[in-house]
């Protein structure tokens, strides 16, 4: 399995934490980073294999990874127009590495829990998680479900069908492969503004994502200092 982390864009709500450091190196405890907890976690889960795009401040995440984790079998993919173009085209940029397995595919501001991590990479076939106790949020994802399948995942999606969704996936092999298609359709019409789920949401009918409600557990991402503060405060907890 290869994991999949999303590391290109700037991270700008975190203002000055990000001024001179990428979003994903802001720490969340002393000496442990949002990058460093994600690896942390996908290696005692048996995570092996790590592709990780990146455009803002690029050679600060190699240089990281390099002195922190000397070993990590890791691929580099660099976005040049992350400051103009959304994460679509991150993942376009990997169309032409060859994927023999499923994938993990993950924001690089996610902080979540062992146990979550877990169920997400147990699940049969495609996943997303979703959180059906929180609050439908205003800004964020959520995921419109229609006979137990995710048919839509979108920032727009209101109603009484949709719950919380997280952008932490995994992926078959054949439904990572049909989504790359309708990525790359995409950026060749020129839609390289959008979210990479307004291709998905296009393929919904063959490509069959079941949603997986963690229920409270700790999936989140981390957009300004009051998601940070309120990741350092359920980390503190599990201490």
């Amino acid at each position: 399995m290869t994991a999949i982390l999303l590391n290109s864009g700037k991270g700008s709500r975190l203002h000055n934490l990000t001024k001179d450091n990428p979003k994903c190196l802001v720490e969340l405890d002393q000496d442990v980073t949002i990058l460093s907890r994600q690896l942390d976690l996908l290696s005692a889960c048996g995570v092996t294999e790590y592709i990780i795009t990146t455009g803002y401040l690029a050679s600060s995440i190699e240089e990281y990874i390099a002195s922190r984790f000397p070993d990590l079998s890791v691929q580099f993919v660099y976005n040049e127009v992350f400051a103009t173009t959304n994460y679509i085209v991150s993942l376009d940029k990997l169309s032409e590495i060859p994927f023999t397995d499923d994938v993990l595919l993950m924001h690089g501001d996610l902080v979540f829990s062992k146990p979550v991590l877990k169920s997400v990479i147990a699940s049969e076939g495609s996943t997303v998680v979703v959180d059906s106790t929180l609050a439908l949020p205003e800004k964020d994802f959520k995921a419109r479900i229609d006979k137990g399948l995710v048919s839509v995942i979108g920032i727009h999606e209101f109603g009484p069908d949709c719950v919380a969704c997280q952008p932490l996936y995994k992926l078959t092999k054949s439904d990572w492969s049909l989504w790359q298609e309708a990525i790359h359709s995409f950026c060749e019409a020129g839609k390289t503004n959008v979210y990479a789920e307004d291709a998905l949401n296009t393929i919904t009918d063959t490509v069959h994502i079941k949603p997986l409600d963690v229920r409270g557990k700790l999936c989140m991402e981390v957009d300004n200092q009051e998601d940070l503060m309120r990741a350092k405060n359920v980390l503190k907890k599990e201490r």
